[in-house]
Formats: structure tokens, sequence, C-alpha cells
């Protein structure tokens, strides 16, 4: 809030006025009923004479004589704190309102700004759904209960010290008899305060449950259906639910009790108020007008004290959720210490004794990579291949540099990887992955992916060298087509096509196919293959290979093993060999018959 304190004094100053002229109004009772009585304003009466004061309300609205101004005086005055206290809510409202909203909203933005700059390793080890609450929820919380409580404090604080103001002006006698009773109430509001939280505490845990079977439930509805989980599935939902309905009458009944128990106290405090009061207006001490200005105000002012006693409950959640907030606005940053530009790299890739680690606080964890040391021509096209864990995915991991090594070191055209400037470096590179991601947005949109400015012939220049023009083309707005989310709209091969198309587009010197053509039947196969080695002429390329039959044509195979190089070479001789590559190979040749 700190950079609208303007607008945080003003709004707050609002409220305080606002606060203000309710007790100012309230206090005017005494005013009114007094002026209504056959001595005029200021005169004290009996009880019983109040009966006298509704009887004479009709003799007494029309002045006497033109001198007479008294009348009118306190209509027009409360009619004056009432356009006060109209437009100070207005303002007091608007404000919250706006300064909330702002406030959420730039959290917000610096959250996704934040998490666009995450390194990969803080995804690794939070999970997507926990990250999406703190933007969604989180963010939330915090604006609104950093607002509220302020809020709360300041209208409720002088909303309760007017009224004590106005007892004590009005009787201080009579002001000291209640607050030794009022200490009651506030102890009875913040006993069931706590134990409300507790529940509330327990009713999130239960409707986490309940939306997580309900998650498992409606995604595994096929296995569900397949295995004759159905009995199953609906007990453990009736659980929960049973659950979540307990909670809720144990809070309902919480906030019942709590509010009989203040109801009689404060009743029993109105009695011996009464009483007192009584007492003191016979003796002459209390006008009728002050009685019931007395009494209105010791009403009202319960509200504003219970408020007070459970301001902690939404202080305390809002803390929690700045924790979170914050935690994930000062993450550190991917480090991007680079000063090197880089127009357009000419490809040539030199990995020296690279070792690398994802568990780096665990020194006894095995290494991912260990001495690695390869050297790539500019224009040369490398395939990865080996066993799952064998760190084919983890090399082409750090050429874009989502990972940093942890010992040795990646060189570019002969200098170090974090020499350049990180947007430079990942410029130079175009990526297609096994899993494709494309965005809820038009095919065009899709495949120009990062271009502010893009080209609508390089997009269907780039998407005819895919094979993906005649597909995109039979759609009814053609390019222009919302894809879904993820590309739900599309087939497997489709959404492959359009990743190759965007690889094609973005035209990069160094260019990792992961497994391009897994999604793909055997004819588009052949026609994608066809496009992706026009593509990699002139360009380096790293293929991540599982079906070997892909990458016979490469100019190196490189065949990993527990995160080491364990051969290298070309198809014919890694065949010749006898080797690891040599029995992968005939394994899948006889797989496939």
């Amino acid at each position: 809030f700190q950079p609208y304190i303007g607008v945080v004094i003003a709004t707050l100053v609002a409220v305080a006025v606002a606060a203000t002229t309710d007790v100012l109004l309230v206090r005017q009772l005494q005013n009114v009923i007094d002026g209504l009585g056959p001595e005029g304003p200021g005169a004290t009466h009996h009880v019983g004479g109040m009966l006298g004061v509704v009887q004479g309300w009709a003799d007494s609205l029309l002045p006497k004589n033109s001198g007479d101004s008294m009348l009118w005086a306190i209509p027009a005055l409360i009619l004056a704190l009432a356009m006060v206290r109209m437009v100070s809510s207005f303002f007091a409202d608007y404000g919250s309102t706006w300064l909330t909203q702002r406030v959420q909203a730039n959290l917000r933005e610096g959250m996704f700004a934040r998490i666009l700059r995450l390194p990969n390793r803080y995804f690794d080890q939070s999970s997507t759904g926990t990250t999406l609450s703190r933007v969604a929820f989180d963010a939330a919380q915090v604006s609104q209960a950093g607002l509220n409580v302020v809020n709360v404090a300041v209208r409720d604080s002088v909303g309760t010290i007017g009224y004590l103001v106005s007892l004590f002006t009005i009787d201080w006698q009579l002001a000291t008899f209640c607050l030794v009773l009022l200490p009651l109430v506030a102890l009875v509001v913040t006993f069931a305060a706590r134990r409300m939280r507790r529940l509330s505490e327990r009713a999130q845990d239960a409707m986490g449950e309940l939306t997580r079977v309900l998650d498992e439930s409606i995604g595994g509805q096929r296995v569900v259906k397949i295995f004759g989980g159905q009995k199953y599935e609906q007990k453990r939902f009736d659980e929960v639910v049973k659950l979540n309905r307990q909670i809720a009458v144990k809070h309902a009944s919480t906030a019942a009790m709590n509010s009989g128990v203040i109801m009689m106290l404060v009743g029993a405090t109105l009695s011996a108020v009464i009483y007192v009061a009584l007492l003191r207006a016979r003796a002459g001490a209390l006008s009728p007008g002050a009685f019931v200005a007395f009494l209105t105000a010791l009403l009202i002012m319960q509200s504003p004290i219970k408020n007070l006693t459970k301001i902690n409950e939404p202080l305390q959640r809002g803390l929690a959720a700045a924790k979170s907030v914050f935690g994930l606005i000062d993450a550190p940053i991917e480090p991007d210490t680079g000063t090197r530009t880089l127009e357009r790299a000419q490809g040539r890739i030199e990995l020296q004794q690279v070792g690398f680690r994802y568990n780096v606080d665990d020194a006894d964890a095995a290494p991912a990579l260990h001495n690695v040391s390869l050297d790539i021509a500019a224009g040369e096209t490398v395939a990865l291949v080996g066993g799952s864990g064998s760190g084919k995915t983890t090399l082409a991991s750090l050429l874009p540099r989502f990972y940093d090594v942890g010992s040795g070191r990646i060189l570019l055209d002969g200098v170090d990887l974090r020499e350049y400037r990180l947007p430079d470096l990942r410029s130079q590179i175009a990526l297609v992955s096994q899993d494709v991601v494309l965005f809820n947005d038009t095919l065009s949109a899709n495949i120009a992916y990062g271009d502010e400015n893009p080209d609508r012939a390089r997009i269907e220049a780039a998407a005819r060298a895919a094979y993906a023009h005649e597909f995109i083309a039979r759609l009814p707005e053609g390019y222009e087509t919302e894809v879904g989310e993820n590309g739900l709209r599309l087939s497997g091969g489709q959404r492959q096509r359009l990743a190759i198309a965007r690889a094609l587009y973005k035209d990069a010197p160094i260019l990792i196919l992961d497994e391009a053509t897994s999604a793909l039947d055997t004819e588009s196969e052949r026609q994608v293959q066809a496009a992706l080695e026009k593509l990699m002429e002139g360009r380096t390329t790293v293929v991540i290979a599982h079906r070997l039959s892909t990458i016979e044509n490469a100019d190196r195979i490189v065949v990993m093993q527990s995160g080491a190089i364990a051969e290298i070479g070309g198809h014919d001789s890694l065949l010749a060999q006898g080797g690891i590559y040599a029995r992968l190979y005939q394994t899948q040749k006889q797989l496939s018959h």
C-alpha cells in the first residue's frame, strides 16, 4: 500500500468521518427528545413525562413563533450530518475498493513477472497447484485483509471511543457502571472467535479434501469404471461430505451460542442500566432525551466492540497469505550475469568436462552428468541416445541454460554460455519437444509465438514446411482458429506439426529436437522427417531420440549411459562395434516386427 499512501490516508479519514457522524447522529437523540417537551430544549423530565412528549409531538412540529429557531436547527443539523455521512461513506467504500483491487493487481503482476523468470529448480520443487493458489487466492487475501483490518481498526476504534465519550458526557456515573459489565461481553466474543477460527481452519482442510477426492474421481473416471470402483469412490466422497457437514454445523452452533450469550449479557447489562437510569431519572439527574440517547449509544457500541475483538482472525489470515505471496515475489530469479550480446551464432558447441546434479544439497546423490566432453561443429547433427536416466534430456537442457552446469563449462562459438545475455543466448535456439505446449490462442499466434510483429507469409511458409498447412486450411477460420487449452481441439500429430512449424518460423541457428516425430503416424512422419532434414541443413542440431530409426542419417550418434558418454560414432560404425547402440537397435528392430 506504500505507493498509494495518499489514497490510504484519504480513505481512512473518510472512514473516520463516517464513524464520527454515526456517533453525532445518535447524540442528537437527546436534543430531539428533550426539544419536544413543554419546557423546550435542555429540559429535564421524569420518566413518566415521556408519554407527554410523544403526545405533544404534533403540536411541537411547528414553531410557536418565528423566533423559535431551535426547532429548525436540530433537523438541519441532522440533515447536514446525514449528507456528510453519505459523502464520507462513498469515498470510504470507493477508496477501499480501489486500493484493494489496485494492490491485488500489483501483487499478481509482480508474482507473474517473477514466475516467468524463476529457475527450473523452483518448478522442480513446487507443484503447479500451489503456485496457482498463491497468485489466485493468496494475493486477494493479502490485499483484502490488509485494508479491511485497518478499516475496521479505524472505523470501530473511532466509533467505540466516540460512543464512550458520548456516554460519559451524558452521565459519567452511569457510563462507569456500564464499563464494569462490558468486559464480560468482550471475553465471550474472544472465546467464541478462537473456537470459530479453529473450526474455519478445519473447514478449509475438509474442503481441500473434498476437492481432492472430486479431482481424482473425475480425472480418473475411466479407471473407476473399468475397475468397478464406483462404490469405493462414493464411500470416500460421502465421508468427506459428512466431515464438511459436521464442521459447518459446529461452526453455526458456535456462532449461535456466541450470539445468544452476548445477547443475554447485553440484556443483563441493559436491565441493570435501565434500573440505575430509572433511579437517576426519578432523582432528576437524567432527562428523557439523555436516557434514550444513552441507551441507544450503549446498544450501538456493542457492534464496533465485537468487530475489534474479531480483528485478529483476518489479520493472521492476511499475514499467512503475505508470507506466501512475498516468498514467491522474493524468490531468486534465473542468474543472468552475462554481458555479451549475440546477433546470430555460428553454432559450434563445446562441452568440457561437464558435470551436473539436480539435488545440489545432497552430495551423495548420483550426478545426472559427470565428465561429459563433446565437440559439436557448426551445422553438425548429433543424436543423443540411451536408456531412461542416461542424461540425454539433462544435457540438452544445459544448452539454453534451463540449468547451469555444476562443473566444467559449455562454450558456444568459443565463449562460455554464462557470458552471454540470457535472452540473446536463447534467441539462438529452437526447441521441439515430445511434450508439445500450445497456448489457448490462434494457430498463427502459436506458430509465431514470441514475435511481437508476426509475418503472415512466414507463418504460412513454416506451416507448409511442417506439412501443417493442409489441415489448417480445412478449419473454419483457418490460421485464426483457436486451438483450445493446450491444443486439445487438435490431434496429437497436428499438435506436433504445429510445434515443428513454430521452430521453423524462429529460424534459429541451433535446433534441439526431443523425439520431435513421436506423435506422428507413418505417413506424416515421413513428411515431417523430410522437412526436418531440410531445416537442419546449415544448422547445429541436437536430436534426442528413442526410436533409433529416425537418426540413422545423423552425422554422429552419442550413446549415453549413467550420465556419461559410452559410445560415439556414425550409425554403421556403432553397429559394427556390437556395443550398447547395436543391442538397442536390434531390440527395437525385433519389437517393430
